[in-house]
């Protein structure tokens, strides 16, 4: 099913944000909401019709009254379609894999990180001898709406592709990646909002490339896609970053936009 047919079978007019733990798939996705959270409700014949083009497709019986389709993605877009059935013994949920719509590829060409070249998008940190103290060059950051998380993180499965890209207005966010390996960041320049400000158009987009040693600090709002590298099972399995933001920055700030489901867009970086 596609979105517009999941949302007039279930009469949704739009759709939120579920929690996304940080870098993990499947968990940050649009859903639709059921009655008791908010949705309009659905008439007995368009319930009807909703549970029978479901059975068609289970090939198994779907109870009109208690049938809510829900659509879930993971991070590559693949699309999923719940069907979810209650009773006395709990809710029973079966998944139907669906097709990804084809996507229209563009390639960004990455650039060499500059402080000078990043500054629309945040401060590029690098080593600096000990006792210097401290000034401008230093990340300059705010902390102050929460409680900071300073984390290392492990991201596997990773290529050089996105399709979401994503900012954070509460936090000064840094990321940086331990051992030797370079990495690439696609940013856009803050804007504050998801719905009524258009996320980065591709001539707004840009990638950097990271070297080793160094770090970015993003201004609040801006947007990133990132940090992306090209995984190798044998070469390159996984990639460390140490991370600072917010302990809840990933559930109450992380605004996300969909360049590949609402523009059928994915975009490919060009390395340099």
């Amino acid at each position: 099913l596609s979105r517009a047919q999941i949302r007039k079978l279930a009469r949704v007019p739009s759709f939120r944000q579920a929690p996304r733990a940080s870098n993990t798939p499947s968990t940050h996705a649009p859903y639709y909401p059921t009655a008791s959270q908010g949705a309009p409700p659905r008439t007995p014949a368009m319930a009807t019709l909703a549970a029978r083009h479901v059975t068609s497709l289970l090939g198994t019986s779907v109870n009109r009254e208690s049938f809510h389709p829900r659509l879930v993605r993971s991070n590559r877009g693949r699309e999923r379609v719940v069907a979810m059935e209650g009773g006395a013994g709990g809710a029973k949920m079966t998944v139907i894999k669906g097709e990804q719509q084809p996507r229209r590829r563009i390639t960004l060409t990455a650039e060499e990180l500059t402080p000078e070249s990043f500054a629309p998008f945040g401060q590029v940190v690098s080593a600096m001898e000990d006792g210097v103290e401290f000034n401008a060059a230093d990340a300059q950051l705010d902390l102050s709406q929460g409680t900071p998380r300073f984390y290392i993180m492990r991201l596997r499965d990773k290529d050089l592709s996105f399709e979401r890209i994503t900012f954070h207005a509460r936090i000064t966010q840094c990321l940086g990646a331990l051992g030797d390996a370079s990495w690439y960041m696609a940013v856009g320049a803050p804007t504050m909002k998801v719905a009524s400000r258009p996320p980065p158009t591709t001539n707004e987009l840009r990638v950097f490339k990271v070297p080793p040693g160094t770090f970015v600090k993003m201004h609040a709002g801006t947007w990133h896609a990132g940090p992306l590298f090209q995984s190798d099972d044998a070469l390159l399995p996984f990639v460390d970053f140490y991370n600072l933001e917010l302990s809840d920055t990933n559930q109450v700030d992380h605004n996300a936009y969909d360049y590949g489901e609402e523009q059928g867009v994915a975009y490919d970086v060009a390395e340099v």
